[in-house]
């Protein structure tokens, strides 16, 4: 494990972080990525692949009453739309993707991912080009939408223009879509070595349940889904009652089901790693795909991390955690 300092542009200071190195990783998985190439059984494209991929989430519009949900619902219906005209002529056109609503008593979480193949030919005599859409499996309006594009036989041209004409359609649908980093529905926040995460320890399930309750009533966040989390990627974790994997030799955690919430800004992500007895890490995270260098955006998402750091310290005040 490496550890080091690196600037953080939410505490406005260093702040330390690690990366753990393995000796071994993973067996690349060649004759499944020769397969796919030579367009042989191997069909899509799947994890130890190592593929490049661009990651986007859409943010739902804040409802005041059922018309704004439902016409929500319908510039959502549009995108489907679209999503089917992009399939190969030869697949059956229906995207799949059922569409909850407030009426059900929470979020509805993605289930599973679902994908198609785009061909990106103009004409069948150009070499064969094509990428992936990966997308949620259901819709909810009080959850953001994640969409994918990933791909192994592609120029770098094509995939952009691709892109570009993702976000030219929500713009037009009237859906806000987002850049982020893939690392936000990854089990570790830690896998960019230059992503400055801050951690902050909560040992109270009360006061847990307090402050993720806040998140979308008093700060403005909308919530992103359960992922799973590693937590032995996690420093702060002494006094927190995570599982130990059976399994393991060396008495390594068990990955646990981590809620995470994005910031309608498009800024800022913040995630709730609970451990066997509901206390948790709150690991809060800029999201530098949409920030980049402006500005603007990093002292709206400073302005929030700091209100949102304030209530968690005032909240384990008030409890005495």
């Amino acid at each position: 494990t490496c550890r080091y300092y690196l600037w953080s542009a939410l505490r406005q200071d260093y702040v330390s972080v690690s990366q753990t190195f393995t000796k071994y990783t993973s067996p690349y998985k060649w004759n499944e990525v020769d397969m796919l190439i030579s367009g042989d059984a191997v069909t899509s494209i799947v994890e130890g692949m190592r593929f490049p991929r661009i990651s986007f989430v859409i943010i739902p519009d804040q409802f005041t009453n059922e018309k704004e949900e439902s016409d929500y619902s319908t510039k959502f219906q549009r995108l489907l739309e679209y999503f089917a005209k992009m399939q190969p002529k030869r697949e059956s056109n229906k995207i799949e993707v059922q569409i909850y609503t407030s009426s059900s008593k929470s979020p509805q979480d993605s289930a599973t991912d679902k994908k198609f193949v785009v061909d990106l030919r103009k004409r069948n005599t150009e070499k064969y080009e094509w990428m992936e859409l990966v997308h949620d499996s259901n819709c909810d309006t009080r959850r953001t939408f994640r969409i994918t594009i990933q791909w192994l036989v592609a120029v770098a041209g094509k995939i952009e223009q691709q892109a570009q004409l993702l976000q030219r359609r929500c713009t037009q649908y009237g859906l806000k879509l987002v850049s982020v980093p893939h690392f936000s529905c990854l089990r570790s926040v830690t896998m960019n070595p230059f992503a400055v995460p801050i951690f902050i320890p909560v040992r109270n399930e009360d006061c847990v349940n307090n402050i993720e309750g806040a998140m979308t009533t008093e700060f403005d966040f909308v919530y992103d889904g359960n992922h799973m989390s590693d937590p032995n990627e996690i420093d702060c974790i002494d006094g927190f009652d995570f599982v130990v994997n059976k399994w393991s030799i060396k008495k390594r955690k068990k990955f646990v089901p981590a809620r995470q919430y994005f910031h309608r800004s498009g800024t800022l992500f913040a995630r709730f790693v609970r451990d066997a007895r509901g206390c948790a890490i709150v690991i809060l995270y800029l999201n530098q795909r949409h920030n980049g260098g402006d500005e603007q955006l990093l002292d709206t998402a400073r302005s929030v991390f700091n209100n949102v750091e304030e209530f968690i310290v005032n909240e384990c005040e008030r409890v005495k955690c």
